[in-house]
Order: structure tokens, then C-alpha cells, then sequence
């Protein structure tokens, strides 16, 4: 029986644990074959560096480099009631880039917390940006707890220090499980060290928490056009499927242009076929269109997706570059580039300390802004809590993607 998969994002300061953690996750739950294991005992025998989870995770990372899908852990673990897959966001740098471009999405996160080193401003953060995108659902992970004796007041001091950022943050009642990714308790085998803990194990928390994300199968028809071009006298419109059902026949509207035409047919790998769903890139002929383009939003007159005269964001700099009113940005959504004008910034926001700031001239390197932006051209942008595939973008320049944002407002 294949089971349902779950993405889940491992989150917290870069000292305390993610990647231990996820070795042992995988190694546990015997995700690893037993070749590479022995692979990778033998790599570090040789270099006289003895075996910890944390190389489980970098000798996976060394396979995939290169690769366009080096954002996912290509092993997923699994348990009685779930297939999860990790997206791997190592660094506190790349964590921002990886979770804020959207490359992958997650359905739940983890938020390792050593035991030891207790919270920190990377904690507090990475907490903010997890709720910011819209990730309802949190376990909490109070790792290293083999480094404080496995101290029942020391997991009781973590529980009080979170316990505010979590209710301020709409992650009350989450669930705190003490383990020690190091030595295996409570991670996914029920510890024996820690009898004055009658919880769960991190594995049972999510399985009894997480619900994975319902396909966007539902939802009003939204398909991006990646490319036009000629082949055998057809004009074939290629596009991607983000959400709802593209079927032939149906009559299609076009935001940037204006037109409607007739989705004559649907070709995918040389053959023709009736619908097409989220996550499917597909071949239109379509009849009546003439000025269809690459960016342009493909929906049903039913409900039609619209051009976005101006829209509020909330960004994130993750660059050393300056953001003020009046600037133009050159900003990416979905298949879309348009240069958009920084009309206002409402607020600024201390993702540390979770308080609004009173400085609002400017955005800088690290800072988290609530931001007015008025495109300079077409574009067709949706709410991030609505239609999140269209409702999140990466701001531009020449030195690549220096800023992201997700759509909390739009006109």
C-alpha cells in the first residue's frame, strides 16, 4: 500500500541538531540501504573520522549536487502512517532562500531546540518565517538532552521559554518532545532514559499531528504558460497545471491579454489526452488566442484569474541591498518577470523579538518588511493564503535573488 507523503521542513539554530536529527530519522526508520550505509563507514574509516547521523545527511547532499532538485532529501523515511519527504535547509542563509522562493513546500515543520544551548535568535526566526509562509502545523524537537543528563528541568525550562513565542505565534499546543538525535531516544524508538517522560516519540507526534495538504485539485484553475511555439502547422501553448483541472473542451480565459479562447487539445509525451492536473506540464492547441505569452495565467471565465493592479507583500532581505520607497524591483512570480514600484513601506518587523519597529525609511540585509508594490506591467498575482503557487515571489537583481515575498494583500 503506497502512503500518503508529507513534506516536512527541519528548522532551528544551526548549532543544535537538524542534521544529526535527520540522519537519524533516516536511519532509524532503515530509509538508508545497508550498502551506503557501509559506503559511508568506509569513506570515514579511511579519513580516521568515526561515524555520526550528521555524514548521513552529507554524503546525500554531496549525490545531489548539481542536481535541480537539491532542495528535497531524495530518501524519504517512512512510518506506519506516513511517507515523509525533508526539504533540506542546512544553513540559516539558505533556510530563508529555499522556504521563501517556494521551491518546495511544506506541509509541517520541526523546530529542533537544544536542551542545552536553550533558545536563540535563529529559534525565535526561523519560527516566524515558518508561520509567516503559512506552515500551521509544529513539532518541537528538545534536542541534545543526552548533554544535560536527560534532566526533566532542563526540558521543563525549554517548555517555558517557547511556551510564549509559540502562543504569539498561533503554535499553542504544539507538541515538545525531548529526544537525543545522538544516541536515538525518542526520536523513533521510546526511550528508556527519560521514565519521567510518558509522551510520545517524535515519529508517533507526527504521525498523530501532521495531516498532509489536500491536492490544489479543487481549487479555481490557475496554469502558467512557460513557452510558445510551432510544430506540424499547430501553435502549442506549454504550460504547467498549479491548480484545479485543465480539460479539453472547456473555455479558457487569459489574464494578461484578455482573451478567451477553446482548449482544443491537452498533448503530454506524444499523445493526447482529456484533463490535466496540478503538477502536470502539458501542450495546449488552443482556439481563438492570438497574444498569449510566456507569464500569462490561464484560467476559466467561471473564475477568472485577474490583473493585479497593485498588492501588499510581506518580504524578506536576504541580501545586502537596500529596499526604500520609491525604488523599482525587478520581481519573479511563477513564470512572470515584472519591474514593480515600492510605493510604501507599512511596517517593518523584528522577526527576533516579534515587535513591530519604528523605523520604516528602509528595509536592509536580514530585515522583514510589510511592503506596498504597484507593477509597472502586467502581471496576474494571487493571495498566498488563497492560491499559494501564484501568491509568492523572489525579488531580482544582477547578483540573483536577493529578496522574497509572499502576497498578504491585492488590488
Amino acid at each position: 500500500m503506497t502512503l500518503p507523503n508529507v513534506n516536512i521542513v527541519i528548522i532551528g539554530h544551526k548549532d543544535h541538531g537538524k542534521s544529526t536529527l535527520i540522519g537519524r530519522l533516516l536511519y532509524d526508520s532503515n530509509a538508508i540501504p545497508e550498502e551506503k550505509l557501509q559506503e559511508i563507514r568506509k569513506e570515514l574509516e579511511g579519513s580516521g573520522r568515526r561515524f555520526e547521523f550528521a555524514y548521513i545527511l552529507d554524503s546525500l547532499e554531496e549525490e545531489r549536487e548539481g542536481g535541480l532538485t537539491i532542495d528535497i532529501i531524495q530518501t524519504p523515511f517512512n512510518s506506519d502512517r506516513y511517507q515523509y519527504t525533508i526539504i533540506d535547509c542546512p544553513g540559516h542563509k539558505e533556510f530563508i532562500k529555499k522556504m521563501l522562493t517556494g521551491a518546495s513546500q511544506a506541509e509541517a515543520a520541526v523546530l529542533v531546540v537544544s536542551a542545552k544551548e536553550g533558545v536563540e535568535d535563529q529559534t525565535r526566526e526561523h519560527l516566524f518565517l515558518a508561520k509567516m509562509l503559512g506552515i500551521e502545523q509544529l513539532i518541537v524537537a528538545v534536542n541534545k538532552m543526552d548533554s544535560v543528563n536527560y534532566s526533566e528541568d532542563a526540558y521543563m525550562r525549554i517548555c517555558e521559554e517557547l511556551g510564549r513565542i509559540l502562543s504569539t505565534l498561533g503554535y499553542a499546543g504544539a507538541p515538545l518532545i525531548p529526544v537525543s538525535a545522538l544516541s536515538g531516544e525518542n526520536v523513533i524508538k521510546k526511550t528508556e532514559k527519560m521514565r519521567w517522560y510518558n509522551g510520545s516519540t517524535l515519529i508517533q507526534a507526527l504521525d498523530d499531528s501532521v495531516k498532509p495538504a489536500a491536492p490544489p485539485v479543487e481549487k479555481p484553475l490557475r496554469a502558467t504558460v512557460q513557452d510558445i511555439y510551432d510544430l506540424d502547422g499547430d501553435r502549442i501553448v506549454v504550460c504547467k497545471v498549479e491548480t484545479g483541472k485543465l480539460r479539453r473542451g472547456r473555455t479558457i480565459h487569459c489574464a494578461l491579454s484578455g482573451e478567451d479562447g477553446i482548449i482544443e487539445r491537452i498533448e503530454t509525451f506524444g499523445e493526447s489526452v482529456e484533463e490535466a492536473l496540478p503538477g502536470d506540464s502539458v501542450g495546449l492547441i488552443i482556439r481563438g488566442v492570438e497574444n498569449i505569452r510566456r507569464g500569462e495565467v490561464i484560467s476559466y471565465r467561471e473564475e477568472p484569474a485577474n490583473v493585479t493592479e497593485r498588492f501588499t507583500a510581506e518580504l524578506v532581505i536576504f541580501s545586502d541591498i537596500t529596499i526604500e520607497e520609491e525604488d523599482i524591483l525587478t520581481i519573479r512570480s511563477g513564470t512572470a518577470e515584472v519591474k514593480c514600484k515600492v510605493e510604501k513601506i507599512k511596517e517593518k518587523i523584528d522577526p527576533i523579538n516579534l515587535t513591530l519597529l519604528d523605523d520604516r525609511e528602509r528595509l536592509v540585509n536580514g530585515e522583514v518588511g510589510r511592503v506596498m508594490l504597484k507593477p509597472l506591467e502586467p502581471v496576474c498575482l494571487e493571495l498566498y493564503s488563497e492560491i499559494p503557487q501564484l501568491g509568492r515571489f523572489v525579488v531580482i537583481d544582477r547578483k540573483g535573488t536577493v529578496a522574497a515575498g509572499i502576497i498578504i494583500e491585492k488590488q
